[in-house]
């Protein structure tokens, strides 16, 4: 089966190349100069600019055609007198760059029967995410961002304060390219975050990974009644090669869509399949000690083998209601099943989370509460870019309250709670709280 898999790789990675090719070959205008301007200045964001520039294109070009299909020809418009030229402004190359991150303070306390010295456990932590993106043209950008935190725990960017303050690590988190042509299309390739190109709980994917490869999202419909649109994400993600055997990679895609209900509610829901090519080079890097962060959780045999494959069907939807500004709504429910579980996590293979927040926190004195439910069998999910907070990659059971506090210059606290435990394995409910104080700049 090898070649199988090699050759379905390679279609995938063909298709995503189609669908670059067929948004780069789509005809362009040029970008308004007052957009332009606007984005250097850090007015508005290059994809704001780029969506305002395709909405005034396909309303010029929906007048037109009414036009014609009417049989009357459009006035020509009435010359103005010719405003006296302005002055040029001498474009700065600092204007191409945003720079952007946060810093997050955080205060984690443990407590687990048998677990540490007096069941408890103490510890402070420091994240910083630094980084900027430069505008290359209109439609490309490029980013990066460095991260602290141990480079082989790909789940964490968290550093403790211990060490008798030894200096901490700093490491390369982000380095990619982004291309946006329109609205409708966009790719990026290299290392990147990939949180705002698909839709994902932290139960599968925790809020620290970034992912390696190539991932783009293609509009197949959109509209602007009930209905408002249908797109497809496909995403081939690069990680582990080998000299000496087959190498491990993930492909996926997603497929999305989107009603306005009336009365202030939306919902989104969709379909996702991921199928991981040679997890078995994964796990080995967990078991040998080089990639830190997740324990493995998937079930193994007598040689310390992964029982099943991984293959995994998701299906999800969010309803946001609206109606309030400062109390919103924003229901999220997905269902996990793993199509490749075999032999004892042929039983194992099913996960499910679900999530309500109230409120918002973006603006002062603003409050937001949200309770996760994670329910996970050991082989439903990957174990290895899984939430690390609950301690557990998969084969958890678990409950999560955040209550988020907006505070002064774009900053807010967070005060979280864990209670976890294992569904399959017998263990010990561990509970996990956190205060965090994060600002961003």
């Amino acid at each position: 089966m090898p070649h199988v898999r090699r050759g379905l790789a390679a279609a995938f990675l063909g298709l995503l190349l189609v669908a670059a090719g067929s948004g780069l070959a789509r005809e362009r205008a040029p970008m308004d100069p007052l957009l332009r301007l606007l984005v250097r200045k850090g007015v508005i964001t290059q994809e704001e600019a780029v969506a305002l520039q395709a909405e005034y294109e396909a309303a010029k070009h929906a007048a037109t055609e009414s036009a014609r299909g009417s049989g009357t020809t459009a006035p020509a418009p009435v010359a103005a007198p010719a405003p006296a030229p302005a002055p040029a402004e001498k474009a700065s190359w600092t204007d191409r760059f945003t720079v952007k991150g946060d810093l997050r303070l955080r205060y984690e306390g443990f407590s687990k029967e048998g677990a540490y010295d007096g069941d408890r456990r103490d510890r402070f932590r420091i994240r910083l995410r630094a980084g900027f993106t430069a505008t290359v043209t209109d439609w490309m950008l490029v980013g990066l961002q460095l991260r602290n935190g141990d480079p082989a725990d790909p789940v964490s960017n968290n550093t403790s304060f211990d060490g008798a303050f030894q200096f901490k690590d700093f490491n390369l988190a982000e380095g990619y390219l982004q291309i946006r042509l329109s609205r409708g299309f966009g790719l990026v390739a290299g290392k990147f975050d990939a949180k705002k190109w698909w839709t994902v709980t932290d139960m599968q994917w925790d809020d620290d990974v970034t992912v390696e490869g190539i991932m783009t999202d293609v509009d197949l419909l959109r509209g602007d009644g009930a209905f408002r649109k249908l797109d497809l994400v496909a995403y081939g993600f690069l990680l582990e090669e080998l000299k000496g055997g087959p190498d491990a990679n993930l492909y996926g895609g997603q497929l999305r869509t989107a009603f306005a209900l009336g009365g202030h509610n939306t919902v989104h829901a969709g379909a996702g399949f991921d199928w991981w090519d040679n997890p078995r080079q994964v796990a080995d890097l967990t078991l040998s000690g080089t990639i830190r962060g997740n324990p493995v959780t998937n079930l193994l045999d007598e040689n310390d083998r992964l029982v099943s494959d991984f293959e995994i069907l998701n299906l999800f939807v969010t309803w946001t209601n609206s109606a309030s500004a400062t109390w919103p709504v924003k229901l999220r429910l997905f269902y996990y099943r793993n199509t490749g579980a075999k032999g004892p996590g042929a039983d194992q293979d099913t996960a499910f989370f679900g999530r309500i927040q109230v409120g918002d926190s973006t603006k002062k004195g603003q409050v937001a509460f949200r309770y996760s439910y994670y329910d996970s069998e050991p082989d439903a999910l990957f174990y290895v870019f899984t939430q690390s907070d609950t301690g557990r990659g998969s084969d958890v059971k678990a409950h999560r309250l955040d209550l988020r506090i907006g505070a002064w210059a774009r900053s807010y606290f967070n005060l979280t709670w864990y209670n976890t435990r294992p569904r399959y394995r017998e263990d010990t409910t561990l509970n996990r709280w956190q205060v965090d104080y994060i600002v961003r700049f």
